[in-house]
């Protein structure tokens, strides 16, 4: 059975105040956890956007605005070089949100292979052997079974490695300026969970990707929990107020 629509691209797009966007985001994710988890993540570019950019933009905007009552947030799902604009009441002043998550595409899209074959799958095990081509029978994927909970330091230098790739990826290419702000999300549900984590973390970020090269106000580096959220000033607009 074809699962129900549950997004639509100008429902997505509607400006809305932060507390009605918050709710929103939840009663959508409410209705996308309601069909079988094989769908959750595949099949559909608005789920993407939801997931993506959606909503960690309603946990960045819970996090920086939710006692605002005058803040107007209004996502973009156009091809343009911000995903989201954010209004003040009394002010003329508009911000520019761009959302983007340090992830390993490869390697979440093969966890979404399994997922929708065999309708669960251990996202935070890694990938141990790939063959064979998608869709076949000779298809093998196999994954190294690891709890949720499981903390493994030796991989922190390749999240960190992510955080640094997916930044540097935003700097010399398209025009930004002074009311961009660059949102890079991570995942501190399996990555990133502690709090010596987010010290590591921070200290990695200060000491190799405050760039003059980001064309950006500020880096805000958020976590899909709403636990972490770590917000830097960037030189090329030192002086910028937002």
């Amino acid at each position: 059975m074809r699962s129900p629509q549950i997004l639509n691209a100008v429902d997505m797009m509607t400006p809305r105040a932060v507390p009605d966007l918050l709710a929103w985001v939840r009663r959508k994710e409410e209705d996308l956890n309601a069909i079988p988890k094989a769908e959750q993540y595949v099949g559909s570019i608005l789920k993407t956007k939801f997931y993506d950019e959606i909503y960690p933009l309603s946990v960045y905007v819970k996090r920086e605005y939710s006692n605002n009552s005058g803040v107007i947030v209004t996502p973009n799902l156009n091809s343009d070089n911000f995903d989201a604009t954010v209004t003040f009441d009394g002010l003329r002043s508009k911000l520019f949100i761009e959302i983007t998550r340090a992830k390993n595409g490869h390697d979440e899209s093969l966890h979404l292979e399994l997922l929708a074959r065999d309708g669960g799958v251990g996202f935070y095990s890694p990938i141990t052997k790939k063959s064979g081509k998608k869709g076949t029978p000779e298809r093998i994927i196999e994954i190294t079974p690891m709890a949720q909970d499981e903390h493994d330091d030796e991989r922190l230098p390749e999240h960190l490695s992510l955080v640094e790739t997916t930044v540097r990826a935003k700097a010399g290419g398209r025009q930004y300026g002074k009311n961009f702000i660059l949102l890079v999300i991570v995942d501190d549900y399996g990555h990133f969970r502690s709090r010596s984590d987010h010290a590591k973390l921070d200290v990695f970020v200060r000491s190799k990707l405050l760039s003059s090269d980001l064309d950006f106000a500020r880096l805000v580096i958020s976590g899909i929990s709403g636990k972490l959220h770590l917000s830097y000033n960037l030189p090329k607009y030192n002086n910028a107020m937002i």
